[in-house]
């Protein structure tokens, strides 16, 4: 399959002559005009615009334009797109799957990936993803298939002039000097053959969809914390063998408050302040962040990635916590001052934005997802970029959770993928 990636782009960008090609292929308006302008004053420098393909995931699933004779279609923009959102341009066959995406996402203006699993609809370019199982049970006689599906995928990058940055994948659950007797046999060679397909794709992370906790990310108890950040010291002293680390993604539960305190009786409602009509016994808190201690107990073996939306979301949701005498303080969370001071500690960012609700403080999660730079944003990544420190280094990924339209705009998510990336590029300090 992997020798006949070119004969397939060609045949796939001429299925789209006068209308794919034009529409959503070639850089127009605007969008060729950042292009053409280069890196001066940009805050995020061209080869690190990214994003995340659980975005695109409706596109990556279904049969795009490669051999089917019945192809999905949809709006992916016009010529004056996106500088008129409402210029939704014609009625267009839509790629699908991993080749055809890419050409796209490498035309709107990215330069990075992350991927969010190797799968995608069997009738595209490259077929699906070979199971590898999982740690308790892992699939060996398809390891050699694994590798090869990966080699296929590290071809369309190459083609398209990509670069994969990380992924959401594979963690065990045991790791080496864990309890119950260390890492198991399968537990490792899955581990070793993710850590390889990295190395396969050109990434040098790989990670996780969450938080480094093996228990629920709500659990909050010190205990919990300090036997994750063993965990990934563990694996990333693994990984190291191979030049991959691996990070977790945190969610807004990340930042809420450690309980590391003895139990106390506290009278106060944690958001509003009312009293309580029962005093309660809670496990007190030091004010310390979940993050922050995961951080403190590990090194830069060991790095994590931020989604700045959900951070701010932190903001809203955790304000208050009972210290080790019962009394509610408030504290308020503040990603950008979070970045700053552990920059070094986050190479990767989930570019994910977001319009303040009318939700009162503490109450629901206080932000609507939109797409990165929407006029309705109330995140404030001008200062975000600027305040984060080693300017050039990171790697934010774009990413919107309710990118995709469904059946009734199946185009949404390639669409507000060229918005996002024009808006990305258009970013300036």
């Amino acid at each position: 399959m992997v020798h006949n990636v070119h004969l397939d782009r060609r045949r796939f960008l001429g299925l789209g002559a006068g209308s794919l090609m034009v529409a959503a292929l070639a850089p127009t308006g605007a969008l060729a005009q950042v292009q053409s302008r280069g890196g001066n004053g940009r805050l995020i420098p061209p080869p690190r615009v990214g994003t995340i393909l659980y975005t695109q995931r409706d596109a990556i699933s279904r049969w795009g334009v490669h051999d089917n004779p019945n192809p999905t279609m949809g709006y992916v923009g016009g010529p004056d797109y996106p500088d008129d959102p409402n210029d939704l341009g014609p009625l267009v066959p839509l790629p699908g799957g991993f080749l055809e995406v890419f050409e796209f996402l490498a035309a709107a203006g990215f330069r990075q990936i992350e991927f969010a699993g190797y799968n995608q609809h069997p009738n595209n370019i490259g077929g699906s993803a070979p199971s590898a199982g999982n740690g308790s049970n892992p699939n060996y006689a398809n390891f050699e298939a694994y590798r090869e599906h990966a080699r296929t995928l590290r071809s369309f990058l190459d083609a398209t002039g990509l670069e994969a940055i990380g992924s959401h994948g594979f963690i065990p659950a045991t790791w080496p000097g864990g309890p119950n007797g260390g890492m198991t046999q399968g537990d490792h060679d899955r581990f070793m053959l993710e850590l390889e397909v990295a190395n396969i794709l050109g990434m040098p992370y790989t990670g996780t969809g969450g938080d480094p906790t093996s228990a629920s990310p709500n659990n909050r108890n010190v205990e919990a914390w300090d036997l994750a950040a063993e965990k990934w010291l563990a694996l990333n002293d693994l990984a190291a063998t191979t030049g991959v680390s691996i990070y977790p993604h945190n969610h807004s539960p990340a930042y809420s408050f450690l309980q590391d305190g003895p139990m106390v009786e506290v009278t106060e409602d944690r958001v509003t302040g009312a009293p309580l009509a029962t005093p309660q016994i809670v496990r007190g808190e030091s004010g310390t962040r979940l993050m922050e201690r995961y951080l403190a107990m590990t090194d830069r073996s060991c790095p994590i990635e931020l989604d700045v939306f959900w951070a701010h979301v932190a903001q809203h949701e955790h304000r208050w916590y009972y210290d080790w005498d019962g009394v509610r303080r408030e504290s308020i969370f503040d990603p950008h001052a979070f970045t700053a001071a552990n920059t070094k500690r986050i190479p990767l960012y989930h570019a994910k934005d977001g319009d303040r609700n009318a939700e009162p403080e503490g109450i629901g999660r206080g932000y609507e997802m939109v797409p990165f730079g929407d006029p309705s944003s109330d995140i404030d990544y001008q200062r975000f970029f600027r305040q984060q420190g080693a300017k050039g280094w990171h790697n934010p990924n774009y990413e919107q959770d309710n990118a995709p339209g469904g059946s009734s705009d199946p185009g949404r998510s390639l669409r507000v993928s060229r918005f996002s990336a024009d808006n990305m590029q258009n970013l300036r300090g």
